[in-house]
């Protein structure tokens, strides 16, 4: 008798989410559980990819609709830490653009000495290896079709990076790149370097 009563609960559970989800469009989600600690609105870095704030650089990584969740976390880890990568290329990129404004260096010179740059960067150790900060994690209910639901994650790792910790693998880049310059006797690299490092800290 036991065995009819959890089958009939069963039966009217899974009939009622089908029914709960039957006006839902295809690929709507709801929410039905999340990471411990947390309510149910999302933690506000999130919704950011890459910010700075207080004195760190934060990257978001993302991976949504998985079916294992500790899957779904390593692949948000991996997505956050391509994040950091491009974050970096892209300040990078603007700080050196906009420190040699009002200056004589060309801007496919400056183009090409920010590529080594970054390049150097993304090899030292102070930005390779970056821990996760923090987790989280949606367990959804998703309409795949008309008469189909799927239970799946939607994962998020944060990263984050002192700016201090980028300034100072900046700094490498341009005191190697300065060095190399000299003894390449390349004038045009060295320039532009120098004048960088002198704009850089004056910051």
């Amino acid at each position: 008798m036991k065995k009819y009563i959890l089958l009939a609960v069963a039966v009217v559970f899974g009939f009622n989410m089908i029914l709960g989800c039957a006006g839902a469009p295809i690929g709507s989600e709801k929410i039905i559980d999340w990471s411990p600690g947390y309510k149910k609105v999302a933690p506000t870095w999130t919704q950011n990819i890459y910010v700075e704030q207080k004195g760190y650089l934060y990257f978001t990584g993302i991976k949504s609709s998985v079916q294992n969740k500790d899957l779904g976390q390593r692949q948000a880890k991996a997505e956050a830490t391509k994040n950091v990568a491009e974050g970096i290329n892209q300040k990078v990129t603007t700080e050196f653009a906009d420190s040699i404004q009002g200056s004589n260096i060309n801007e496919d010179d400056l183009g090409d000495f920010t590529r080594d740059a970054i390049g150097i960067m993304g090899n030292l150790p102070s930005l390779q290896g970056l821990q996760v900060e923090e987790y989280y994690w949606q367990k959804v209910q998703k309409k795949i079709s008309a008469d189909e639901v799927k239970m799946l994650y939607n994962c998020f790792a944060l990263v984050k990076l002192s700016v201090a910790d980028y300034k100072k693998a900046r700094d490498v880049a341009l005191n190697g790149l300065a060095e190399k310059a000299k003894k390449a006797k390349d004038k045009k690299a060295e320039d532009i370097a120098e004048s960088l490092m002198k704009r850089l800290a004056a910051e």
